[in-house]
Parts: C-alpha cells; structure tokens; sequence
C-alpha cells in the first residue's frame, strides 16, 4: 500500500520536510553567528490550511449532530525576523538564544508529526491484520 496516496500522511510528510528544511537554516544561522554582517534568516510558517488544501484532505461534518466550525483560521503573522533585537559590533544579528529556542521549537514540532504518523501506520498495520 502507497502511503503517500493517503492525505494524512501527505501532510505529515509536508510538514516534516518544511521543519527540516527550517532546520538547515537556524543551523545556518548559528554557524555564520561570528560572520560579520550576516543577519538570522528564518522560512515563512508552515501553512496548515493551504497544505490541507494540496493533499486534498477537508474538514467534512459527516453527521448532523456534528458542530460546524464557528470560527475562520486566523492567518499566520509574519515572523520578527526584520527586527534585530542584538547586534555585534561587525554587524552580525544573530542571537544564539534565539536560535536555539528556534532549534528546540523546530524538534518538537518534528517529534509530533514522527510520531503522529507512526501511530497511524500502526492503526493501518491493526486493521489490516485483524481481517
């Protein structure tokens, strides 16, 4: 069975590519943090609804009892980047904490969606060896 033609996992794969690729450049970061003039770059965030929308999977009320969302998605705000809180006397912006907050963040989020999808391959691997 393909799992890549299922969207939830579509999705878990997005979304754990983006935080890698998020990753390389707070590591990045931190590795030019004594290159003079260089300035912390950060990707955009991770746009849950435009990806749900790619993968095909929808929000469905699938019985009448069932509670409509009464709320629109608020929209991502953009990210401080713009704002350099610290500088370095040669002009670089890079802030360790930051970044390693960034890290830490960006680690969590990996380990939720590794294991959101393990726990649905072995709800498939359940079901298919109950038959």
């Amino acid at each position: 069975m393909d799992l890549s033609s299922i969207g939830l996992f579509q999705l878990a794969g997005r979304r754990m590519e983006y935080l890698g690729s998020r990753h390389q450049v707070i590591a990045q970061n931190v590795a030019n943090a004594d290159t003079p003039g260089f300035r912390a770059k950060d990707l955009k965030p991770f746009d849950f609804q435009a990806a749900m929308a790619r993968t095909g999977v929808a929000q469905a009320q699938t019985a009448a009892g069932h509670l409509e969302g009464l709320r629109q998605p608020a929209g991502f705000r953009a990210d401080r980047q713009a704002t350099v809180y610290e500088t370095a006397p040669a002009g670089n912006g890079v802030v360790l904490e930051e970044q390693m907050l960034k890290a830490a963040e960006v680690r969590q989020a990996y380990d939720l969606a590794a294991n959101l999808f393990q726990k649905h391959v072995g709800m498939l691997r359940a079901a298919f060896t109950s038959r």
